[in-house]
């Protein structure tokens, strides 16, 4: 590291793609971007981040941190690689009874015999030709493998065996599931391995990408990315791990809000474009969970931030109806006034017809559709095929591509969006910031076309509508704040009127609306407000909680910020177990990741399962990118004599 390192930090969002060129000695953002996140392929907004922020003497970079929605993305729109799974000594009948099939993310997955017991002893040697014969029926079909044991807590060898023979044998990548976790739940372990062996050529193509650019500028130094816990891990040792990256977004988010105001203790709310998070932020540090995390349909060993998210932000599509309900959000489309800027020659098309079409039915006759690129793949769908013939020669409505190109279902129309096929082009937030001058990025002309004809539909002005989206959204967050820190759900949705009374305590709280009777919702802890939109938006959030609100400098760009200044941190276990025979204790078992080991004493097994408890942590925290660091011990007690020993090692990248 020079005299005046800096570091780069670079966080890919749902809408765009955050950059700081930022100073660790001076703790100050030196400069930093903003560029539209690329869905179909993040290493062009990523490499376009680097592009403005890498500076001309590039041996000052000294740490490069990525926060990347690439896993979460893969998982939450089905776009992970095929995999296989084996799965050694697990009982076939009691996995369909329960249907516990589903939780596997494959349907290229096989019994395999060999087990050995729950004091790690081997009662059936691995079938290896078994083994062969089964996964050979489906490796054609996919990328990559996965083996998991159904005891490989205790004994990880035939993991290691079986890992090592597909490996020989088909030359794919092949993950071992106690690399990921000693999670004693042979379910959640094995959807692990399966969702991390599915993402490996995802990221890999993503870090090939990022290190070819990194090399091209000249900059030779590590490379870390963020776990969805909020610690840092190197790029190379990510890249065998990609299932941990999940959620990093709202982990960022937390990180760099809490750091960027000094906090101790607050709730960081990161509104952007497409979606709103929430993180707790206490003693300093992003809260955990005490439980892994469900990644969509899937039961997972992988560590999170507590953290919240939902389909609210400045892009959020304002729907509407002629009886005057309204609703912001969840689905994200372009504001009129950002795609008229950016699509001049389009212009004339959109806004002509919002002059003759100065009140509609519902939102959706608002709505346009238009072609951003012709597909790159060979296009199937007889349906597909139909609305980009329509829309070659310009945008037009939703309504008359439905009417023309025939029924479309709604599967089908977030494909095409995912393809970056076509955009959805709709009334949102940012369009009505555009009518008052508060924000006036794009083009405000063609925002108040959008703006008179909901105003006129729902029989009021634009300025009253500016203040219903308003009132809608700090609603919004409210309710999904009181639901995130009680961990309750409200009885009946946002939508309904008949409300149950929680519903009723929480509206009362904010609207004071009673004749006789009251109630109050307060927040205790301080709101640090990050991302774009959030110092128009969460000012009143502060206000209905009765709390104080933070922008810290930078905020716009705080989860950049969150990318680089995380520590390395790496969590292991190990158990002193009884061995009983019969009445009489036979020994003490040391149980460590990967395998276990007897002893006659309690005092030699308890100092051996610390000292290898504490050389494999520091190694792991070495592996994972750690110049250096300290490893913690914590030891609980049971009552049988049994002791349970949890390891933390924590560091700075190297």
């Amino acid at each position: 590291m020079s005299d005046n390192p800096l570091f780069l930090g670079i966080d890919t969002g749902g809408t765009f793609t955050d950059g700081v060129l930022f100073d660790p000695v001076q703790r100050a953002v030196l400069h930093s971007v903003k560029t539209p996140t690329t869905h179909h392929d993040l290493k062009v907004c990523v490499l376009e981040a680097l592009e403005q922020l890498v500076p001309g003497d590039t041996g000052r970079v000294a740490l490069v941190g990525l926060s990347t929605t690439l896993a979460t993305n893969a998982v939450a729109e089905g776009k992970r690689k095929p995999v296989g799974l084996a799965l050694l000594g697990y009982d076939p009948a009691l996995v369909r009874q329960f249907k516990f099939e589903r939780q596997f993310g494959t349907p290229h997955f096989a019994f395999v015999d060999g087990y050995y017991d729950q004091d790690g002893h081997e009662i059936t040697p691995l079938d290896e030709q078994g083994l062969m014969r089964l996964v050979g029926a489906f490796e054609p079909l996919v990328e990559a493998l996965a083996v998991c044991a159904y005891h490989g807590p205790m004994n990880a060898s035939h993991e290691a065996q079986a890992g090592r023979l597909l490996s020989e044998r088909f030359g794919k990548p092949v993950v071992q599931a106690h690399h990921l976790s000693s999670e004693l739940d042979s379910i959640r372990r094995a959807a692990t391995a399966s969702l991390n062996a599915s993402l490996l050529s995802n990221l890999d193509e993503f870090a090939q990408a990022v290190l070819q650019a990194l090399s091209g500028r000249g900059v030779a130094c590590p490379v870390m990315i963020v776990r969805g816990d909020g610690s840092l891990m190197e790029l190379g040792y990510a890249r065998q791990r990609p299932v941990e990256m999940v959620h990093s977004g709202p982990a960022t988010s937390a990180i760099g809000g809490g750091y960027l105001a000094r906090l101790e203790r607050g709730l960081v709310i990161d509104m952007g474009g497409t979606t709103t998070d929430l993180a707790l932020v206490d003693q300093g540090a992003a809260q955990v969970r005490d439980a892994a995390a469900t990644i969509g349909a899937y039961r997972t060993c992988v560590r999170t931030v507590r953290a919240r998210s939902f389909g609210l932000g400045g892009d959020s599509r304002i729907a509407f109806d002629r009886w005057g309900n309204l609703e912001v959000g969840p689905e994200r489309v372009i504001p009129f006034a950002r795609f008229c800027a950016l699509n001049p020659q389009h212009r004339s098309r959109v806004t002509g017809w919002l002059e003759t079409n100065p009140r509609v039915n519902y939102s959706e006759k608002l709505e346009f559709w238009a072609l951003r690129r012709p597909p790159r793949i060979q296009i199937e769908d007889p349906v597909m095929r139909r609305v980009i013939a329509l829309l070659q020669d310009g945008p037009r409505p939703y309504w008359l591509v439905r009417e023309q190109a025939g029924p479309i279902a709604p599967v089908l129309v977030q494909e095409m969006v995912d393809l970056e096929i076509i955009e959805r082009v709709g009334l949102t937030p940012t369009d009505l910031l555009h009518t008052n001058g508060e924000f006036s990025a794009w083009d405000a002309s063609a925002a108040a076309l959008a703006v008179q004809v909901c105003a006129a539909t729902l029989e009021t002005s634009p300025q009253d509508l500016r203040q219903r989206m308003q009132d809608e959204v700090t609603r919004h967050i409210c309710a999904e704040i009181v639901q995130f820190l009680s961990e309750r759900e409200f009885s009946d949705p946002l939508t309904r009127r008949e409300r149950q009374l929680d519903r009723w305590l929480f509206e009362e709280g904010l609207y004071q609306t009673d004749s006789y009777l009251g109630s109050k919702t307060a927040l205790k802890i301080p709101i640090v407000g990050i991302g774009a939109p959030a110092r128009i938006f969460l000012p009143p959030v502060a206000r209905a909680l009765e709390t104080e609100i933070i922008f810290p400098d930078h905020y716009e760009v705080a989860n950049a910020v969150g990318a680089v200044v995380g520590n390395v941190v790496v969590r292991q276990q190990a158990q002193v177990l009884l061995s009983i025979d019969g009445d009489v204790v036979g020994g003490y078992y040391v149980r460590l990741p990967g395998g276990q080991q007897l002893f006659k004493g309690f005092d030699e097994a308890l100092e051996f399962a610390r000292r290898s408890l504490r050389e494999s942590t520091a190694a792991e925290l070495k592996s994972a990118g750690a110049g250096s660091g300290e490893v913690l011990l914590d030891e609980q007690e049971l009552l049988d004599g049994s002791v349970h020993l949890h390891a933390s090692g924590v560091g700075r990248p190297g």
